[in-house]
């Protein structure tokens, strides 16, 4: 279940705005810093290592990937230069990266429950960039080939990327103090192993050994504190014990040398017993005890009063086997009686899985350097072991802060993360849902699946909502580089959530008291994308929804700001500069209006040069059979009183069915006149539709010409200084944009449904509900308010690659841009950088027929964007837009970020919106981590228009070694909502807190025990 909410009236006006300006913009991506605490994996079809200077290079070639976090970035070829960081992650280990052929950069920002709600694209032919992680960096490749004698293409691009001018020429990137090699370890001889007894302190213990005739056993007695190494035994090179009394066996006479050595066949036997404050180290294993046996040869023994110490993959802590008696009754395997097992590092644990009987197996196997074959080692030449953990056990009781929170009779599981059944714990309440418990489970461990499909993650939700009922659901999240044999990236989840409701819908304002469509309610959401060779890929979705105010009941957040959830697939190809699709979709939500796909083909064609490039070409072809269908009206007479069809809808028939073909072109002709660079170009398209809005079938031609022109201009003065400021020189880069289009058309935009929507569900069902309220009656509301004309206006019809092929009518607008940053440069003395110190962005549009283009003003659609970065942690932003006809819409917002890492952050603005619908708000907001262990965060709203609040919430979050608990208080006036919750959140794996604090946490053992 998710948290509840509504907007209010102002919000949702402001989020109609940015929801269609999101469909017309060309966004920018910038690509997220990545998180200290998430680990930099690279891999690739095949790669190349070498050394130079401080740097380990890896040249990359075929389906390169680097995944950090939720940023994932895919490349045909790529160069890494990684330079290892400090012990514990400080300095940080460095990643530069170059990609180069088909880059596409994806970065997702999760919500509080780890999940990924919405994503940013960037798709280029080039990305250079830089990675930093407190874990070492993972590279990959499935071949490993030598260096190539003479450098490739890809690696000079990369070195200039860097800026080294001759990449040969390796500058290190800071002094570094010659490493001497560890030395060599000198094993025993093939077949052998080695014996070595000494003290275990500067005192040497005592000895005391016979043969004994009969048996030709012999015995050695050692105390007053012992160490004994046996080297040889396996792949793991040793056991290393100390003990304060020991006693060994083995057959026949043990020739010791002077310092305590002796050497023996491995098929001798060789038994140790040893008593009082036991540590037994194998590989990356350590067992305390205080009385242990141990059968060299057979590697098996016992164990009393046991304490297992071993490494847990992706975290940096160490898994703890406590039990009261262990026996090894393999190399990789224990059987641990009264047991428990945790990751905390105290003493008394935070948590653990106390279990009757448990089955332990710890599968370690020495690190391969895929480059050179060889063991890997670390700086101490040991062997660097990676483990597979897997655990079997019964009568299992989960322990949180010493209190049983969770029975499950059997478990068997990979070890692969250290919290075991339990994901997370919240308890709630409010007004709408009541009291509310809600756990998510592991279910890998809940059914005891051993075996887990790498790369993937399996949860179960157990819910209860006391004024709304029981509810449960699933979700699988899988990303992988194979799938069924096809050795490409895929990616995808499936969320399953249902509820059986016996309560009322509290949606705000006015809408409080809804009763829901259906009782038993719930989605099922699944994505699924799948990278195909020869650049191919498959992309699905499946989104059913059991009516039509579940998700803005209970996913709030996901219905306000994610796509729309429908049911498409799509097979696309990607040829350079051309692709082509094939998508086929179905509505299987009636209570949204969807065009249904049965199916459609595109095409596109873009930046295509022509007549040695005097020329350039854009185009964009499709052909599809489709079925617009209308959204059915709401089932309560309340909500249908308050519901009307939108002007581009059917108003007497639920559905227009027909083909629609369609193909638009562009030819550009760039022309340099001195500073300034013209483009002439042309814009045609020819469009049939099988039925429009009055059933009948439809033709279009469109024409649009027009001149593209834009004209940089830039002045530096590098004697600007003030220490104030932190001014160090000043460069004002200027850059004059225009675009003048006249367009015609032979139909008008309004005879046509829309095809292709240019506004999200949420947004839809605000236009029919709004204008009860703000215009007197139903839909339509005024032309001057309709989005199709808000977006003709913007220029959308001049795009090939429009996103709505309906939105064409005859226009003559001039849109006048001045980019302008004035930029410094800041940094210690020697290494400074450059720096965008304030950033302004204009523009604004003029109508020559003002009376048909823009309904009688000539001036229209002005807007501006402004970014002060006063320092590098205060920052002061401010934004607005305005028309100028009658009653049109104008906002303003002005704020102020201040960023103080690690101690937190504030924001404090105000936003204005004037027109159908007008507000006031001051918004402010902080984060603060109050000491180590606390973190507290506050963020309130205030409507002076109305004087009206908005809503309040706080949080405060305690830091624990093994859990975050998170305790929040929310008000929301618009469903005169308070509520409260308390989250229990592993803190093992986890690199950062959700919404609630939204301030970085490490990761538990990154920089040691806190």
């Amino acid at each position: 279940m998710r948290s509840a909410g509504r907007f209010a009236r102002f919000g949702l006006f402001a989020h109609l705005v940015a929801g269609l300006g999101a469909h017309l913009a060309r966004a920018q991506i910038e690509l997220p810093a990545g998180n200290l605490s998430d680990r930099i994996v690279v891999a690739a079809d095949a790669g190349s290592h070498w050394v130079e200077g401080t740097y380990d290079v890896y040249l990359l070639r075929g389906n390169c990937y680097i995944n950090q976090g939720l940023t994932y970035a895919r490349s045909r070829e790529a160069v890494l230069w990684i330079e290892r960081g400090g012990p514990g992650g400080e300095p940080p280990h460095k990643a530069i990266a170059y990609l180069e052929g088909d880059v596409q950069i994806n970065y997702q920002q999760a919500d509080g429950q780890g999940k990924a709600p919405g994503a940013a694209t960037l798709k280029d032919r080039t990305w250079f960039g830089r990675f930093f992680s407190a874990l070492p960096v993972d590279v990959r490749p499935e071949k490993s080939v030598p260096p190539p004698a003479a450098k490739p293409e890809v690696y000079e691009h990369g070195s200039a990327a860097l800026g080294r001018g001759s990449p040969d020429k390796v500058r290190k990137a800071q002094f570094a103090e010659p490493v001497t090699p560890p030395s060599a370890i000198i094993g025993p001889p093939p077949g052998m192993i080695r014996i070595r007894v000494q003290g275990r302190s500067g005192v040497l213990p005592g000895f005391d050994g016979f043969l004994n005739p009969k048996t030709n056993e012999w015995v050695m007695i050692a105390k007053s504190g012992v160490n004994i190494v046996v080297d040889g035994v396996d792949q793991f090179g040793s056991i290393d014990v100390d003990t304060d009394n020991l006693v060994m066996w083995t057959e026949g006479e043990l020739l010791r040398d002077a310092d305590g050595t002796a050497v023996q066949t491995k098929d001798k036997p060789l038994e140790i017993y040893m008593e009082g404050n036991v540590v037994f180290r194998q590989g990356e294993r350590t067992i305390y005890a205080q009385r242990m046996y141990y059968d060299v040869r057979r590697e098996t023994g016992l164990v009393l009063s046991a304490e297992v110490h071993t490494k847990v993959p992706k975290y940096e802590g160490l898994l703890t086997l406590r039990a009261e008696v262990l026996q090894q009754i393999g190399r990789d395997r224990f059987l641990a009686q009264n047991s428990s097992l945790t990751s905390s590092r105290f003493g008394l644990p935070g948590y653990e899985l106390r279990s009757n009987l448990m089955t332990f197996d710890d599968v370690q196997q020495p690190r391969v350097n895929p480059f050179t074959g060889t063991p890997e080692v670390d700086a101490t030449g040991n062997p660097v072991i990676d483990h597979q953990k897997l655990a079997t056990s019964s009568n299992n009781i989960f322990y949180i802060e010493q209190v049983p929170v969770f029975y499950w009779p059997f478990m068997a599981t990979d070890l692969d993360k250290p919290n075991y059944y339990i994901d997370s714990i919240r308890v709630k309440s409010d007004r709408i849902f009541g009291t509310q418990i809600l756990t998510d489970i592991d279910a890998y461990q809940i059914f005891g699946i051993r075996n887990k499909i790498p790369g993937t993650k399996w949860d179960i939700s157990a819910d209860y909502l006391s004024m709304r009922g029981p509810a449960a659901g699933t979700t699988f999240n899988y990303e992988r580089q194979t799938l069924w044999g096809i050795p490409q990236s895929t990616s995808g989840f499936v969320d399953i959530w249902a509820i059986q409701d016996h309560g009322l819908d509290n949606l705000g304002f006015d809408r409080r008291t809804i009763p829901p469509e259906k009782d038993f309610r719930g989605r099922i959401l699944a994505q699924h994308r799948q990278l195909l060779p020869n650049d191919f890929q498959l992309t699905g979705e499946i989104g059913l929804i059991s009516d039509r105010n579940f998700l803005e009941q209970y996913f709030e957040r996901e219905y306000d700001q994610l796509k729309d959830q429908t049911t498409d697939l799509e097979l696309k190809k990607y040829n350079d500069n051309s692709s082509w699709s094939g998508f086929a979709s179905a509505r299987i939500n009636p209570f949204f209006t969807e065009t249904e796909w049965l199916p459609r083909l595109d095409h596109f064609w873009l930046g295509e040069p022509l007549l040695n490039d005097r020329l350039t070409w854009y185009e964009h072809s499709n052909a599809g059979y489709a079925r617009f269908k209308t959204a059915t009206a709401p089932l309560d007479p309340a909500q249908a009183a308050l519901w009307g069809p939108l002007p581009w809808e059917a108003p007497t028939a639920s559905m227009r069915t027909g083909e629609r073909l369609v193909t638009r072109q562009e030819i550009d002709m760039p022309l340099a006149a001195g500073p300034v660079k013209v483009i002439p170009y042309f814009i045609g398209e020819l469009a049939h539709w099988g039925e429009a809005l009055d059933f009948n079938d439809e033709n279009r031609a469109y024409g649009a010409a027009g001149l593209r022109a834009s004209m940089p201009v830039w002045s530096v003065d590098p004697t600007v200084e003030s220490q104030l400021l932190n001014l160090h020189g000043i460069a004002h880069k200027m850059v004059f944009e225009t675009d003048i289009s006249y367009a015609r058309s032979t139909q008008r935009l309004n005879t046509l449904p829309l095809y292709d929507q240019i506004d999200d569900n949420n947004i839809e069902a605000y236009r029919r509900w709004f204008p009860f309220f703000d215009f007197g009656g139903a839909p339509p509301v005024p032309t001057k308010f309709d989005e199709r004309y808000y977006a003709l206006r913007r220029g959308l019809g001049s795009w090939v690659s429009s996103p709505s092929t309906e939105i064409a009518d005859d226009l003559f607008a001039a849109r006048l841009g001045l980019r302008q940053r004035w930029q410094t440069k800041r940094g210690p003395v020697g290494n400074q950088h450059i720096v965008d110190w304030i950033v302004l962005n204009t523009d604004v549009t003029i109508f020559p027929d003002a009376n048909r283009d823009n309904f009688g003003q000539t001036l229209g659609l002005a807007d501006y964007n402004f970014r002060w970065h006063v320092g590098d942690r205060t920052t002061i932003v401010s934004d607005g837009y305005a028309d100028f006809f009658p009653d049109a819409p104008k906002y303003i917002t002005i704020g102020t970020f201040l960023n103080r890492p690690p101690r937190g952050s504030l924001y404090m603005g105000f936003h204005s919106l004037n027109g159908p619908i007008t507000s006031n708000v001051i918004a402010t907001s902080y984060s603060y981590r109050m000491s180590p262990k606390w973190i507290s965060t506050f963020g309130t709203s205030f409507d002076l228009h109305d004087a009206r609040n908005i809503g309040q919430s706080f949080t405060i979050t305690r830091i624990g070694e093994s859990f975050l608990f998170v305790a929040n208080i929310n008000v929301d006036a618009s469903k005169g909502n308070i509520g409260a919750n308390f989250a229990i959140q592993p803190r093992f794996l986890q690199g950062r807190l959700g919404p609630p604090s939204g301030m970085a946490v490490p990761l538990a053992g990154v920089y040691g025990l806190e």
